[in-house]
């Protein structure tokens, strides 16, 4: 019970946590905070000086939608490039799928290091399209095209994707996924790799403010 209603309150909190591709409070300030995110042992795709953090629920279809069109224009300009790293951290926000499929992420991480981002787009790309979509017979399929251990990956975790879900909606800025961290400084807008490039050149800074997009 503790479970499904911390998974209630999490999409009261979150707005649904997904379905905005830029800040929703119109003619407001932002203010672009840099955060300490707990990553240093996460594995990192690449090997840049800069580091690009994707915040998400698997089961968000706006994040879907960044793994399809943002995803492979971070990996062509800055992570193929060597000039940027890629972490992408699962939260539990929107439903149980959310949940199996956060474990599942946690247990690729050690099992598969290697092959992690692979699996983790394959999972993410997979989310509106399988009518199986986070249940422990999707998680076999999955298994069986990556040649691992289904078992490895259905272990069970200590609710690690809903601990980090409290921490990032709490402490770490985390008011609707997908969320975009560039260097600790979360960005005004997931979706725009402008403001990427303008976090990694230094033009945009810690403090800084901008106005809200208006509508």
């Amino acid at each position: 019970m503790k479970r499904k209603a911390w998974m209630l309150i999490g999409l009261m909190i979150v707005l649904a946590a997904c379905g905005k591709s830029e800040a929703d409070e119109r003619g407001e300030q932002f203010t672009y905070t840099r955060y300490e995110l707990p990553l240093e042992d996460k594995v990192a795709l690449g090997d840049g000086s800069h580091e690009i953090v994707f915040v998400f629920d698997y089961s968000c279809p706006w994040c879907k939608k960044w793994m399809e069109s943002v995803l492979p224009e971070i990996e062509s300009r800055w992570i193929e490039t060597g000039e940027a790293t890629f972490k992408g951290q699962p939260l539990v926000l929107l439903n149980e799928q959310s949940q199996l499929l956060a474990s599942v992420d946690a247990n690729a991480e050690q099992v598969m290091p290697e092959r992690y981002y692979a699996l983790q787009r394959h999972i993410g790309l997979d989310a509106e399209t399988v009518s199986d979509f986070g249940t422990e017979a999707y998680v076999h399929r999955l298994a069986e095209t990556f040649d691992v251990d289904a078992e490895a990956l259905l272990a069970p975790q200590v609710d690690a994707g809903i601990q980090n879900a409290r921490l990032y909606t709490r402490d770490l800025g985390v008011e609707y996924v997908p969320t975009v961290y560039v260097n600790g400084i979360k960005l005004l807008d997931a979706f725009s790799l402008e403001e990427m490039e303008r976090v990694m050149s230094g033009e945009i800074e810690a403090g800084e403010q901008v106005e809200m997009p208006e509508e």
